[in-house]
């Protein structure tokens, strides 16, 4: 079975398809070096404000909403390589920002990290060149 991401759209967002995902995360796994074809499989879910600060408080002790998290599960090669939480009302909803934030996901679940300057790492690089070759800017 073909590499896939399905999307969970708990706040009606209706802007991010499963296919548009699909092509973001495997653009994210394909650059960090990973087997497209041999991954498993990843969700994607668009959620609350409030969701996201339960889930920031309870896995990461911090009382306060957030844009994104990402919870690996069975890791790139398992059955299910992790699910992506994405917040759309923290970024006002825009497609770009939200497609921005899958990606910034993905990029956790294929192994990266930024640390606290952010705009300094590695990982940054990584998603903005992800984000130029997908189209997103």
């Amino acid at each position: 079975m073909p590499f896939s991401v399905a999307v969970l759209d708990e706040v009606n967002y209706q802007k991010l398809t499963s296919e548009r995902a699909t092509e973001l995360c495997a653009a994210v796994f394909s650059a960090r070096g990973f087997d497209v074809s041999l991954l498993g499989e990843v969700s994607v879910a668009l959620v609350t404000l409030s969701v996201t600060h339960k889930l920031n408080l309870k896995f990461r002790e911090i009382d306060s909403p957030t844009d994104v998290l990402s919870f690996e599960i069975d890791g790139p090669y398992g059955e299910m390589v992790g699910e992506i939480v994405v917040a759309p009302e923290y970024v006002r909803a825009a497609l770009a920002q939200v497609e921005e934030l899958v990606v910034h996901g993905a990029l956790h679940l294929a192994g990266m990290e930024h640390g606290e300057d952010f705009a300094k790492s590695e990982m940054a690089v990584v998603q903005e060149a992800v984000l130029r070759g997908s189209g997103a800017r």
